[in-house]
């Protein structure tokens, strides 16, 4: 399948993150590239999904300890998504996006707000350093001891 990719790696210096598995929804590939570049230094085995059912699909066919999701993408939303996920897991959600509907923290006014409302566990805004991403995951899986739901 053209919209999923898997990638693993050999090091193993972090016990609790060798076999922690995150699928990255985002039909941008430069994004989806960057995250799993950057999740791979740190010894996460990632799978890609373009789209939205590839990745519901991918998400249904294997075990993922992280699932992060971008917003916008073509065909089924990202919001949709996370409602799909949800309904059937309560593994962590990472939604992911750039866009705000506008310069407000009331979470019915943003995307992002919106995603919580869905299911989604952290939000992400775009664009993120790898801190922020790795950090993400970690908060996720309850690594870190912040309970801070949105990373800006």
């Amino acid at each position: 399948m053209a919209a999923l990719q898997l990638h693993g790696t050999e090091r193993m210096p972090h016990l609790a993150r060798a076999t922690t598995r995150i699928l990255v929804i985002d039909d941008d590939v430069c994004v989806s590239t960057a995250i799993q570049a950057i999740l791979a230094r740190h010894q996460y085995h990632t799978a890609l999904a373009s789209r939205a059912h590839a990745g519901i699909y991918a998400f249904q066919a294997s075990q993922f300890d992280v699932v992060m999701i971008d917003l916008f993408m073509p065909g089924m939303n990202g919001l949709d998504t996370i409602s799909r996920i949800r309904s059937k897991s309560a593994v962590p959600i990472i939604a992911m996006s750039g866009f705000r509907l506008r310069n407000s923290l009331d979470p019915d006014q943003d995307f992002l707000g919106m995603a919580i409302l869905r299911g989604a566990t952290i939000s992400l805004r775009k664009p993120f350093s790898p801190a922020q991403l790795v950090a993400a995951i970690d908060r996720s899986l309850g690594l870190a001891s912040s309970t801070e739901s949105t990373m800006q």
